[in-house]
């Protein structure tokens, strides 16, 4: 279901959007939805990632070998 809004912008921009749109051949409206949906869209991907790494990084990873004793870190 799609819902109306309306905007109020300052003249200056509103042209610019409106050459925006022309120039991909859509209409302001489109270009609006288009614009919403990729930053809703986007900020729903990096927060998708970022709690894939932030799993990753609570379970550690396997780097293979012994951990090394408190007096190995320290020999030079």
């Amino acid at each position: 279901m799609t819902k109306n809004i309306t905007l109020s912008l300052d003249e200056s921009i509103l042209r610019v959007a409106k050459k925006m749109a022309f120039d991909q051949n859509v209409s302001l409206s489109q270009w609006v939805v288009q614009l919403i949906s990729r930053m809703v869209h986007k900020k729903s991907s990096f927060q998708l990632a970022k709690k894939r790494a932030c799993e990753l990084l609570s379970h550690g990873f396997d780097l293979g070998g012994v951990p090394l004793a408190r007096g190995q870190i320290y020999e030079r």
